[in-house]
């Protein structure tokens, strides 16, 4: 069972395309340079990208390589929890927040 959670709603997938595999239909995001299946999207562009596609929009400058990308999900294609900035291979995950209960 796949574990992707949708987390925005303010965008719509504009380049979805159904896939039928083993009598189930399930979307598949292309990339909206190169048409190539996505991986991530980047919500300053407004933009779902496939990884070559990512690396070179964000690497042209330094404003670019401070956008903050969400990976997609490689089942379902929702978005994740895991993120990408920069143009490295670097992931980052969310910081957990701990409270801790003092006992007394």
């Amino acid at each position: 069972m796949c574990r992707g959670t949708q987390q925005a709603t303010g965008f719509s997938f504009k380049d979805e395309v159904s896939v039928n595999v083993n009598n189930t239909t399930s979307r598949l995001i292309c990339c909206e340079l190169c048409g190539k299946r996505a991986s991530l999207y980047c919500q300053a562009d407004d933009a779902f990208l496939c990884r070559k596609c990512d690396k070179w929009v964000h690497e042209a400058n330094f404003l670019a390589l401070r956008h903050i990308r969400c990976f997609l999900c490689n089942t379902c294609q929702n978005l994740t929890q895991r993120y990408l900035i920069g143009a490295s291979l670097e992931v980052l995950l969310p910081t957990m927040m701990t409270t801790e209960i003092h006992r007394e």
